[in-house]
């Protein structure tokens, strides 16, 4: 026994080193054609036997839920419709003159009688013609006299119940003996003369308000034709040949047969050890059809709602694509083997002229070009090789240009480079001088204007109180104002709540520079700019309110300026109020907000809305 397992293992390594000998020796064509048929064809036509099952399943699942939805539907349209019926028997259960008449109808004096029964009788008809589908209207007294009005016969006489002597013998009427309710009667089949009429049944006892304690004095029942469940089961959506897929039926809880499309079958009973596959095959619906079942129970009837379909046929689309799908993938394979030999030549050509030109390239060859006369994926590889020596050679010219390029500009910048310090003196020498001279208009001009330039050289990108911001802003105002001859006011008011709330530098300059210079500068009247800072109520916001009386803006700058993507996206007009909402936007993202209004003529009201992010200290030094 050993010595026979001893050989089959010997045998099993033989095997395989023949295999691994003759996969070796094959030549590159041949191992990709059997690999492509081991790692591919193989495992595709598992994975579409397998896509086959679960989109089987699937679309059995979609259609299931479909069907359960079209249920609901009919559900909800068949206890709609119930609920019409319903209530014209309600109607006539809370109807005095019909009340009243029932006691006459049950009276001895003949004349009497004759007034409520055709009393009754009118008022049956105009009942049965509120509403469509009603057959017949009845109203049975508890001493056996009775009221009848057949729509279809128009005659009180000629009706469904002509054949019983005794109403109080139909089903409808002994089915609300004792009972209060609206009482629903499964669908009946009834001989009329020689066709069969069916026919499902609401019911109610009625009773006189006045005199209760006598009980139930009539039992009004309303027939209502089976056409009408079927109808609202069966809705031709899907055209002539509906049910010839798909259909609908109702049961009760005794599977007594309320509605079904062939009416030969309604009002039967199906006996308990019968499946409704198997009614269903037996009434020859969807005979010799692989059927699907769902089904909906509905408590306020007690209902039970089927749908039948068609699995095959809802399938068929399914299959028709599965075996689409097997034909063509015969066809790719037969075209892939012998595209696959065609294309390994030309590949296995092209993969060596490439690795020549890498070997080329590695010794320092830039210059070097491989030429592929394919335009596949070997002929991209030899372009983009190419491209990327060029790219490599003009990159390294470009490197040593930029390095050399550096150093000229780092010389320049050192040469052009000016002291602060020294303009800071320089006009401080002036402004003495403009003193001695006693020319202090000057002299202020020139101190707002040292101030000025502190403030907007250091730290440009800092964040300042509020109240410094301001007090920069009137120095700046001020200089424009003597170079204006004081031709505009500017007044700046500002909570006191918020004046150490940080906000940046020169945030809000753009826009004075440009109420004064585009606004107020070209009007004869006095110009007057407003700035009102106030904090937002409620919220952690402050508001920034620039107002003048100039010329205003234009609708169509005023547009861009109120659509943020383009308002800081430079146009190549205004770069003034572009970087001042490009740095709103840096500095604040989509928190800030604003709005711009303007009446040409009239002026223009600016309104920012800013985040409070921090708070200064009163210790903080104002240092510009």
């Amino acid at each position: 026994m050993r010595a026979v397992i001893k050989k089959a293992k010997c045998s099993n390594k033989v095997n395989k080193t023949r295999i691994r000998g003759l996969y070796n020796r094959m030549k590159l064509s041949q191992k990709i054609l059997f690999s492509f048929i081991i790692a591919a064809i193989i495992p595709l036509l598992i994975l579409q036997m397998i896509s086959y099952y679960y989109n089987k399943q699937y679309i059995n699942n979609k259609i299931s839920q479909l069907m359960e939805n079209n249920l609901s539907q009919t559900v909800d349209r068949v206890n709609l419709t119930l609920d019409v019926y319903t209530n014209v028997v309600y109607q006539i259960y809370r109807d005095d003159e019909i009340v009243k008449n029932i006691s006459l109808l049950m009276n001895d004096s003949r004349t009497d009688k004759a007034v409520a029964y055709n009393a009754i009788n009118n008022r049956l008809k105009q009942y049965i013609n509120s509403v469509d589908g009603i057959r017949c209207l009845s109203i049975i007294c508890v001493d056996g006299s009775s009221v009848t009005y057949d729509l279809k016969k128009d005659s009180a006489i000629d009706s469904i119940w002509q054949d019983y002597g005794d109403l109080r013998m139909i089903e409808p009427y002994k089915n609300t003996i004792d009972k209060a309710g609206m009482i629903l009667t499964p669908t009946m089949k009834i001989k009329d003369k020689d066709k069969d009429v069916y026919v499902f049944h609401i019911s109610k006892q009625l009773f006189n308000f006045n005199h209760l304690e006598e009980g139930s004095i009539a039992t009004a029942v309303m027939s209502i034709d089976e056409d009408v469940l079927n109808n609202l089961c069966n809705i031709k959506e899907g055209g002539k040949g509906a049910l010839d897929y798909s259909f609908n039926f109702i049961l009760d809880e005794n599977r007594n047969v309320i509605s079904y499309p062939d009416q030969m079958y309604t009002g039967i009973q199906i006996d308990s050890k019968l499946s409704i596959e198997r009614f269903v095959s037996v009434t020859g619906q969807l005979n010799n059809k692989k059927i699907s079942v769902n089904t909906y129970k509905d408590d306020s009837t007690g209902w039970v709602f089927y749908n039948i379909y068609d699995e095959d046929y809802m399938l068929k689309d399914i299959k028709h694509l599965q075996k689409l799908v097997y034909i063509s993938g015969a066809a790719a394979l037969i075209f892939s083997v012998a595209l696959i030999i065609y294309s390994v030549k030309k590949i296995v050509k092209s993969v060596k002229k490439i690795i020549k030109g890498i070997q080329r390239v590695k010794k320092g060859d830039f210059d070097t070009e491989v030429t592929v006369d394919t335009l596949d994926e070997m002929g991209e590889i030899a372009a983009h090789f190419n491209e990327m020596t060029k790219e490599i050679k003009n990159l390294i010219i470009q490197v040593t240009q930029a390095t050399k390029n550096q150093k000229d500009a780092e010389i320049k910048a050192l040469e052009a480079q000016i002291n602060p310090h020294f303009l800071y003196n320089t006009l401080d020498a002036i402004n003495w001088m403009a003193i001695d001279k006693e020319e202090y208009g000057i002299s202020t001009m020139l101190r707002n204007l040292g101030v000025i330039l502190r403030y907007s050289i250091n730290d440009s990108n800092k964040e300042v109180m509020l109240w410094q911001e301001m007090d920069w802003l009137e120095k700046y105002v001020s200089l424009y104002r003597m170079r204006l001859n004081k031709g505009f006011e500017c007044i700046i008011n500002m909570e006191e709540a918020i004046k150490n709330v940080k906000i940046h530098k020169l945030l809000l300059q753009p826009f004075i520079e440009n109420s004064i210079i585009h606004g107020i500068k070209e009007i004869e009247e006095r110009g007057v700019i407003h700035i009102d800072c106030m904090k937002a109520e409620g919220e952690d916001f402050i508001h920034i309110i620039i107002e003048d009386n100039g010329k205003g803006i234009s609708p169509e700058q005023l547009k861009l300026y109120n659509n943020r993507e383009k308002a800081i996206a430079y146009d190549g007009r205004s770069i003034g109020m572009h970087n001042a909402f490009s740095r709103i936007v840096i500095y604040y993202g989509n928190a800030a907000k604003w709005e711009i209004n303007s009446i040409e003529g009239s002026g223009t009201v600016i309104t920012i809305k800013l985040p409070i992010v921090d708070w200064g200290t009163a210790d903080e030094n104002y240092n510009c």
